[in-house]
């Protein structure tokens, strides 16, 4: 049995989030026994997905992660 790594960046987040949209970016996330990455915009990403398991509103907490990857695409 191996341990997962899942290397993130931006640019696969995002490209996850227009190819996928959220459920793909979920199951980014989920996907991995760690979650490796480099840049600040998947830092927010990843401590405000931790913060899920804490939070008693996830739908709150899933629209909040969403609205932070649409605030980085280009219009």
């Amino acid at each position: 049995m191996g341990f997962h790594r899942r290397h993130l960046t931006k640019e696969i987040l995002l490209h996850t989030y227009t190819s996928k949209g959220m459920d793909g970016v979920k199951q980014l996330l989920r996907g991995g026994d760690a979650l490796m990455y480099d840049d600040l915009f998947c830092g927010v990403v990843v401590e405000m997905y931790h913060e899920l398991g804490e939070s008693f509103d996830m739908t709150r907490s899933w629209k909040e992660i969403e609205q932070t990857i649409l605030d980085e695409l280009p219009n």
